[in-house]
């Protein structure tokens, strides 16, 4: 019996960022990254940090003196990614791209209608993030190949700068 089992979208979306060049992850692992934390380690170069700002800033430097390459920031929810203003805000200001995927709740328990919360760690990250970056974006639903690269061509057009991605569980 053949059984043929179908990657998931974190699996995807690792394999499009290969195909773009990313070669190395910088993350602080947490519950709604784990899926996408266990499609990076088999694809890339994982290097655990011991805080978020950290890994966005280990990204910039990486980027700024790799000649072969280029790496990524994982962050988890919550106060994952508030942790890594700071990186971000520093990259805006430098013009540098960096790519940070943040984790997010599943997508059937954010927020909606008035409420400030309803999944474990559920902070806005697009709006906290929307002045320093780029793009962000919250994908809460599976997007393109296309739609992938067109989001992180946008760190790259004109004056380069941050690209913040999150990702529902």
């Amino acid at each position: 019996m053949n059984v043929r089992i179908e990657p998931n979208f974190s699996d995807q979306f690792c394999e499009w960022l290969v195909s773009e060049g990313y070669t190395h992850c910088f993350f602080l692992a947490g519950g709604n990254i784990m899926h996408l934390l266990n499609s990076a380690r088999s694809r890339f170069v994982c290097i655990p940090v011991i805080h978020e700002v950290t890994a966005t800033i280990a990204v910039e430097y990486f980027n700024e003196s790799s000649e072969g390459g280029k790496a990524f920031a994982l962050v988890t929810a919550g106060p994952g990614l508030t942790n890594c203003t700071t990186g971000i805000a520093g990259a805006w200001l430098e013009s540098r791209e960096i790519l940070v995927v943040g984790g997010q709740v599943k997508s059937t328990d954010l927020a909606s209608g008035g409420l400030r919360l309803r999944g474990i760690q559920e902070i806005d990250g697009v709006s906290i993030f929307k002045s320093i970056t780029k793009v962000a974006v919250l994908l809460d639903k599976p997007l393109s190949r296309n739609e992938l690269g067109e989001i992180l061509k946008i760190g790259s057009d004109g004056r380069p700068g941050p690209v913040y991605m999150e990702i529902c569980l």
